[in-house]
């Protein structure tokens, strides 16, 4: 199997087309597309070309390639039948010859614009005409003011003259109205004779791609070869219809793909296959250098932004400091700082790391793989030096799925996907899994009663996150947004609020006492549930604690509690430390009003009765605490 890329084709072209005379002329042919690699923003096509005649070398052009196609991306694959010497892409301009009834068009054009001609020289005429009248009226007025001085006046005559005047500036005007009135018409008639030519001549004259191939045929039976290529403009995302029945025993799980195909080909019943993956031209992965190191002085106290001041003396700090601000910025930094420049490290690492895998060369993959070590390098740096609040953000980030997995799913042959602008849908997989229904409760927040599913990923395939419609027994319920779940996963779906539950939150009792210096405040709340169904209902009840950042200064303690606090141990692993609580309850039928399912409780709150009880002041670490919170209930 012989597969050669564009840049190495190029540097033996010159060898490979001298090297004897080609013995068949050139063939132009397009081939099938047969093969669909979808990426997130590219696509790889194959084309299966075939290769008849006798046995040679041949020049085979492989035509109409699309509008979007990547250049440097064109590589052919060969059999033992026949064997790739060269490839090359070209681009040359073709037009049409001109058609009946662009003729007529151009005859039309013709004659309209020799009435416009003529209109206008019609409209220079009056002027002129009028030219002469003011030069007539400028020898008549002073040859009869001289006649009427002397005497000799000719009355007649100068009547005459003044008729003739004003009848022939009456004739003037009208004629300028009327020309004025043919040159527009005459105009829209040209703008609408040449709108239609243009539409009719439009891609007349277009840029024609092509691929030509040399190739040795080493026999005369009929053959193929593969020719392929990246294209940009089209991609696919991820999209899910979860639809339970009333039983809430399974929820059908519906992966598709919404796609955006405007590469300038339709793909017509091709084998398609959709990846996560980057497209790479380069075989050779990025390698990693040494990390060099050496010590430099604190000077945070002097440089706010935490530069580094070099070792080797005041003077050398002063030149270094400006270009070195970055490498010592491990301490002292905030949170949101900690996560921008994470962002910004992010950032380039994914535009490094697409860089090197579409590298053709060994110096730009080595140039490449440079800059994603210097990324590395001050990210390292962070560990390095980070003070608790940079060890805590990369942690955190570090169980994040902001890159996510790399998977493809092939969905066979017989997909056929126009290009247009409009998003078109396939489906990936369907599939029954197995659900656990139940209700959540935060009557701090709503008195609504919103029903979840928690589903085990029992398919062959991992979902990507993305957005989904949830339907319950055939009526739409909302929308939402999935994670990622990988096989084998658990994961959690929302199906909408139930509108025959309802929650609240009660105040039962408060009392204050003071015990030396502190002060001692102590709380009683109930929860109520309503249920106006006939069937019973598990429902988590959920509901907090204040959390106090510093334990020494606030002292919190759970009372009494009338029902069992949950044991689940993501729960009480992840979410009991930060004060939630949740009891996991069911909800008889009919529980309304005076028969509706309480949960009481009781908590302390002790602290130096000199100080009152605050939220804290910034809130940014707090929503993001909260965020993480979020996206780990929806995984299980």
């Amino acid at each position: 199997m012989f597969r050669l890329t564009l840049a190495l084709a190029l540097a033996c072209s010159s060898i490979c087309w001298s090297w004897a005379p080609i013995a068949h002329a050139s063939s132009a042919v397009e081939g099938r597309v047969t093969e669909v690699t979808l990426y997130r923003g590219q696509a790889q096509i194959t084309r299966t070309v075939p290769i008849d005649g006798a046995a040679g070398r041949r020049e085979v052009v492989v035509s109409n390639l699309p509008e979007q196609i990547v250049p440097n991306s064109l590589f052919a694959e060969g059999g033992d039948a026949v064997e790739i010497r060269a490839v090359r892409f070209r681009t040359r301009a073709v037009g049409e010859e001109p058609r009946e009834e662009v003729r007529k068009l151009d005859d039309e054009i013709l004659a309209a614009q020799q009435e416009l001609d003529l209109t206008t020289k019609r409209q220079a005429l009056l002027v002129k005409r009028t030219e002469y009248l003011a030069k007539l009226e400028g020898f008549i007025a002073p040859t009869a003011q001289s006649d009427l001085t002397k005497g000799v006046l000719d009355a007649e005559a100068l009547e005459r003259l003044t008729t003739f005047d004003f009848a022939q500036h009456e004739t003037i005007a009208t004629e300028e109205v009327e020309l004025a009135k043919q040159a527009r018409t005459i105009n829209e008639r040209l703008e609408l004779l040449n709108r239609k030519r243009a539409e009719i001549t439009a891609g007349a004259s277009q840029t024609i791609r092509e691929a030509v191939l040399f190739v040795q045929k080493q026999a005369e039976a009929p053959t193929e070869i593969r020719l392929s290529y990246l294209v940009s403009n089209c991609g696919w995302s991820p999209s899910y219809a979860m639809r339970a029945a009333a039983d809430g025993k399974h929820v059908r799980v519906e992966y598709n793909a919404l796609i955006q195909q405007l590469s300038g080909e339709d793909w017509n019943d091709v084998d398609l296959t959709l990846s996560t993956a980057s497209p790479a031209l380069s075989a050779a992965g990025p390698g990693l250098a040494p990390l060099h190191v050496m010590l430099a002085s604190d000077a945070r106290d002097q440089d706010p932004f935490g530069a580094q001041v070099a070792a080797n003396g005041p003077s050398d700090a002063a030149q270094q400091a400006p270009q070195q601000t970055e490498v010592y910025f491990g301490r002292g930094l905030s949170k949101s700082q900690v996560l921008g420049k994470l962002e910004g490290l992010q950032s380039q690492k994914l535009e490094y790391s697409n860089a090197v895998g579409n590298a053709g060369n060994f110096v730009d993959v080595n140039r490449f793989s440079w800059n994603l070590n210097d990324v590395a390098s001050n990210y390292q740096q962070l560990e390095l030096n980070g003070d608790a609040t940079t060890l805590s953000v990369l942690r955190s980030e570090a169980n994040g799925d902001s890159d996510g997995p790399s998977l493809s799913y092939r969905l066979g042959s017989g997909v056929s996907l126009a290009s247009r602008t409009d998003q078109q849908m396939v489906r990936i997989m369907q599939t029954n899994m197995e659900s656990q229904f139940y209700h959540v409760a935060v009557p701090v927040l709503t008195s609504y009663v919103y029903r979840e599913a928690e589903l085990k990923n029992t398919s062959d395939e991992d979902l990507l996150a993305g957005p989904m419609t949830a339907y319950l027994d055939g009526r739409f319920v909302g929308k939402g947004e999935l994670p990622t779940v990988a096989r084998g996963q658990k994961f959690v779906v929302g199906f909408g609020a139930n509108p025959q539950l309802r929650a609240r939150r009660e105040l039962v009792d408060k009392s204050d006492s003071v015990q030396g210096g502190n002060r001692e405040t102590r709380f009683e709340y109930r929860l109520v549930v309503e249920n106006f169904s006939d069937q019973p209902t598990p429902i988590r009840v959920i509901d907090r604690l204040p959390h106090a950042e510093h334990g020494a200064d606030i002292r919190i303690t759970l009372g009494e509690t009338s029902d069992k606090v949950s044991e689940d141990a993501l729960y009480v692993r992840e979410e009991r430390p930060m004060g939630l609580l949740r009891w996991d309850v069911e909800a008889p039928a009919d529980a309304a009003g005076e028969a509706a399912r309480l949960i009481t409780y009781k908590y302390a709150v002790e602290y130096d009765r000199k100080f009152v009880v605050s939220a804290p002041s910034s809130k940014e670490t707090l929503q993001e605490e909260f965020e993480r919170l979020q996206r780990d209930r929806q995984k299980r």
